[in-house]
């Protein structure tokens, strides 16, 4: 089937052109499309960025349908954040790319993985599951939340949904600043915030089965 994709700012520069057909199998998704782009321009990277279909935000397994227009749209708010849920594997290297700038002395960053074993047993995998909409607006309050208490540069707040396996990364958090003490104390209230108020919820699966792990726990919102 044949897409039609959209390319803005950045990403228009990284690959040359705004507009273009991208052919792709029945039932590909939209991080099909995102991958067939990466590889057909080499200097395309679109970690950390948001995509729509069809003039509507979209995730990584939406599907796509024959003549959709998908958009790749390089991250707003001046920027300075990125943020959001993806199924995809996470890219810490761009990510630290991008929060990277001459005017910041410092980049932290923060990959939470999955351990294996835990508490003293093998974990074959993590399955993540959240409430996307009401996630994404969390993302961007704990984001405003560090920025009314850091003096700040860029920050990326990347959470994987579905499975994720031993040794792959759930969660990342990347916050440039001009000096390190702050950008270690952003990133740390970042995670724990994270921790307390976001609507995502984790499964560990282990060979003798599988349990839900809680989380969202913050007490002023307990039933």
């Amino acid at each position: 089937m044949r897409v039609e994709v959209r390319l803005f700012a950045l990403y228009r520069e990284q690959a040359g052109t705004d507009r273009l057909q991208l052919e792709l199998p029945e039932g590909a998704q939209v991080r099909h499309a995102k991958e067939a782009l990466e590889k057909r321009f080499p200097n395309l990277r679109l970690d950390g960025g948001m995509a729509a279909v069809n003039q509507t935000l979209a995730q990584g397994e939406t599907p796509l349908k024959e003549g959709d227009e998908v958009a790749f749209l390089p991250p707003v708010s001046g920027g300075q954040d990125s943020f959001g849920l993806t199924h995809d594997p996470l890219d810490l290297k761009a990510l630290v790319e991008w929060a990277t700038a001459p005017e910041y002395g410092a980049v932290v960053s923060f990959l939470g993985t999955t351990r294996s074993p835990n508490r003293g047993e093998e974990v074959a995998f993590l399955e993540y599951e959240a409430y996307p909409g009401m996630a994404e607006k969390v993302m961007a309050e704990i984001i405003g939340e560090m920025r009314a208490r850091f003096p700040l540069g860029r920050v990326a707040l990347w959470h994987r949904l579905g499975r994720v396996d031993p040794g792959e990364a759930s969660i990342a958090i990347v916050v440039s600043a001009r000096h390190r003490k702050e950008a270690f104390a952003a990133c740390q209230y970042a995670i724990d915030r994270v921790k307390q108020v976001l609507p995502v919820w984790k499964k560990e699966h282990r060979p003798d089965g599988s349990f839900w792990v809680e989380g969202f726990s913050i007490e002023e919102h307990r039933l």
